[in-house]
């Protein structure tokens, strides 16, 4: 038996032909004919098999967006790939308006900050909810004449050389009207009514963390100048950090003042298991009708919410009724007195 080593001699006349049409050099395969001679069907089926591989490998082309000038020159400055913009132009074109579409979408969703909810703020979230959730709260809310809290607040800082605010006088005033209204200074704890003859007031504080509640322990037995220096020392080491944990227990009832924010009503969460709090909006200048005559003077909004489970809607009046009393009529507080 001869051995070939020339394929082209062993290839079919038709195989050959077929071949050199198409420009293939036939010692790239094996035929299938008998003893292994190069058919037709042989370099068919190897062209068939490049094209494939040729399509399989080879990536399509990008076919070019149709685009204003300017829309171009606008997408290479902000870097905007103009394959994800629907062009909005004849035929398809984009033009500058759906690139600066694309632009404030783009920022839409990329400008956006997430923080997961830790620390303070995530106690604080924990009790609010909790709060809201348990305790049904209902809110009554009364305008209230300030015009002789200020001048009180006034003559008090010239006679004693001191300076108070008026949350400072807004604890001593809730402190005496919790004196005169036992049943507002009461804690509900897993079914159980707690009252209290220690008043102790919370003074909601804002930080940059969240909202901390001081509180004043036994305010009712304490001077106006005594409070003020409790309270601007809570203050203090509230925002540097420095709170005790003992200077955040047993509070009874919560004082929330937003009069500095240029609030004039809201409705506070109750400080929880306390059973009511106090909102304060700001004071403001207003028209006073008294006795059928008019005058210009200072009032706020009062915002009481308290625990429907614990008391209902007459005690709790009463006692915010009581406090608009003490504001409109400061020197009515004895202890105040010097």
């Amino acid at each position: 038996m001869t051995l070939l080593t020339d394929k082209t001699s062993f290839a079919s006349p038709r195989a050959r032909a077929y071949a050199k049409k198409l420009g293939i050099e036939l010692d790239q395969f094996d035929g299938s004919g008998p003893n292994g001679r190069i058919i037709e069907q042989d370099v068919i089926y190897y062209t068939e098999k490049m094209k494939f591989q040729i399509t399989e490998q080879t990536p399509p082309k990008k076919q070019l967006r149709k685009i204003t000038p300017l829309a171009k020159n606008i997408a290479n400055i902000e870097k905007v790939d103009v394959e994800h913009v629907q062009g909005t132009g004849l035929d398809g074109k984009i033009v500058s308006a759906d690139i600066l579409k694309q632009i404030q979408h783009l920022h839409n969703h990329t400008d956006k900050k997430k923080v997961r909810l830790t620390g303070i703020r995530k106690v604080i979230a924990t009790r609010m909810a909790a709060s809201k959730r348990n305790a049904p709260h209902v809110t009554l809310t009364v305008k209230t004449e300030a015009t002789q809290l200020v001048n009180y607040r006034k003559d008090y800082m010239e006679k004693h050389k001191i300076k108070i605010s008026f949350t400072d006088l807004l604890v001593k005033i809730v402190a005496e009207s919790l004196l005169q209204h036992p049943k507002i200074n009461v804690s509900l704890e897993e079914e159980m009514l707690t009252y209290h003859n220690d008043i102790n007031i919370g003074v909601a504080i804002a930080q940059e963390e969240g909202l901390i509640v001081s509180v004043i322990h036994n305010a009712a037995q304490k001077s106006l100048e005594q409070i003020s220096v409790d309270v601007k020392d809570k203050v203090n080491r509230a925002r540097t950090g420095k709170l005790k944990q003992t200077d955040t227990e047993n509070s009874r009832f919560t004082i929330s003042n937003l009069g500095m924010y240029e609030v004039d009503a809201f409705t506070p969460v109750i400080n929880q298991p306390e059973s009511a709090i106090l909102g304060v909006g700001r004071m403001v200048e207003d028209i006073i009708v008294e006795n059928s005559q008019i005058r210009i003077g200072k009032t706020m909004v009062l915002s009481l919410s308290f625990d429907h489970r614990v008391m209902d809607g007459a005690p709790a009046a009463e006692f915010l009724g009581k406090i608009k009393h003490f504001i409109e009529n400061p020197e009515n507080i004895l202890s105040l007195q010097n």
